[in-house]
C-alpha cells in the first residue's frame, strides 16, 4: 500500500469516527466511533513509522489509548443504577393514613 493511500484511508476513517463521536446519537454509535478511531490511530502510527515522525507516533499512541479506554468502558460498564427516590408518598386509604417517608 502506498503512503498516499494509507494517509487517505487514515484521514477518511478519522473523519467518520470523529463525526460519529461528535453526533452522540446514542451510546452505541458513540462507541462505534471510538472503535473506528482505533484503526485510524494505528494507520497514523504506521505513517509516523514509515516516515520518521515522532510527534505523529506519540500523538496517535495517546489517542489510541484513549479510544481503547472508551471502548473498554462501554463494554465493561456497570448496570445502570436507579437513583434513590426522594420525597414523600401518600398512603392509600385503609393502609394507614398520613404521609410516609419513601
Amino acid at each position: 500500500m502506498s503512503l498516499e493511500v494509507l494517509r487517505t484511508v487514515a484521514a477518511a476513517v478519522t473523519i467518520i469516527a470523529a463525526a460519529m463521536v461528535a453526533a452522540n446519537w446514542n451510546a452505541r454509535s458513540t462507541v462505534c466511533g471510538f472503535a473506528l478511531f482505533i484503526p485510524g490511530s494505528i494507520e497514523w502510527i504506521a505513517d509516523g513509522i514509515i516516515e520518521p515522525k515522532n510527534s505523529l507516533i506519540i500523538q496517535n499512541a495517546v489517542l489510541l489509548a484513549i479510544n481503547l479506554l472508551g471502548v473498554w468502558r462501554w463494554l465493561c460498564r456497570a448496570p445502570a443504577r436507579t437513583p434513590p427516590r426522594l420525597g414523600l408518598r401518600i398512603a392509600r386509604p385503609g393502609k394507614g393514613s398520613g404521609l410516609l417517608p419513601v
